[in-house]
């Protein structure tokens, strides 16, 4: 029974990974800080208004994570350091080979990994007018 709960907690746990994308956030200027902001908008070039630009954003999926889960993410860490709006820059994609693992719960082998391993990058904004 014990054995059991441990392979069910693994595989859930290894399943909650595979579905998860970081994003790191680069401030241009160290000691400026900005207050959390609630709207940040996705922007496909440079908007009219005057604005400045706050931080780089790296965004990083696990195998076969889509673009909107990337932009979603991007979104939340600029809200977190109190930009206004991203403007991806930067799209680029890998391919990870699968893996294959003894897994001694299960007494064989299972397939682990592979697939595209998408990364987009951009530049976090705030308006200054």
């Amino acid at each position: 029974m014990v054995k059991v709960r441990l392979v069910l907690l693994l595989t859930a746990l290894f399943l909650s990974s595979c579905a998860t994308t970081t994003t790191s956030a680069v401030m241009f200027e160290s000691g400026e800080s900005y207050p959390p902001t609630k709207n940040v908008q996705i922007l496909i070039q440079e908007p009219i208004r005057p604005f400045k630009q706050i931080a780089l954003l790296e965004a990083r999926g696990v195998g076969n994570t889509s673009i909107p889960d990337l932009l979603e993410s991007m979104r939340k860490k600029a809200a977190a350091i109190g930009a206004d709006a991203v403007i991806p820059t930067q799209y680029e994609s890998t391919q990870q080979q699968q893996g294959i693992m003894y897994n001694p719960w299960l007494g064989g082998y299972q397939t682990i990994g592979g697939g595209t391993l998408p990364v987009i990058r951009g530049i976090a904004i705030k308006y200054t007018d």
